[in-house]
């Protein structure tokens, strides 16, 4: 399978919630890439994990792999040709500042989300 059609593939597991199977197929990629790629592809293989843990309440492990995904996806911005990288780290913050408010004790929802492909995707 090409990348593209790799990055696709784990993109849709990520879009439809099966964030695990995103992971799988996105580590494929990582593990042939270098420099920006490579930490582009580990920022979003965090996220993932990241989301993964929080369905299953280890909102510790979400929290580590959040801080650590931004910090790849910035290293990784300029080659991040299939997603909007703004948006994506705008819904981490939005989700951490969600997940915040359940750790005191306040019924939030987590805000689950999707990828923001950018318009060459």
């Amino acid at each position: 399978m090409d990348e593209t059609k790799q990055f696709e593939l784990g993109a849709n597991h990520f879009d439809s919630g099966e964030y695990f199977e995103a992971h799988e197929v996105w580590e494929e990629l990582w593990m042939e890439s270098v420099g920006a790629r490579n930490a582009f592809l580990q920022g979003l293989i965090q996220t993932a994990v990241a989301l993964h843990h929080a369905e299953n309440g280890n909102y510790a492990g979400t929290r580590k792999l959040f801080s650590t995904a931004l910090t790849y996806l910035e290293k990784g911005r300029g080659e991040a040709h299939e997603v909007e990288v703004d948006r994506l780290v705008d819904a981490i913050l939005e989700f951490e500042l969600s997940l915040q408010k359940r750790l005191r004790g306040e019924n939030v929802e987590l805000p689950y989300f999707k990828l923001v492909r950018t318009a060459g995707a």
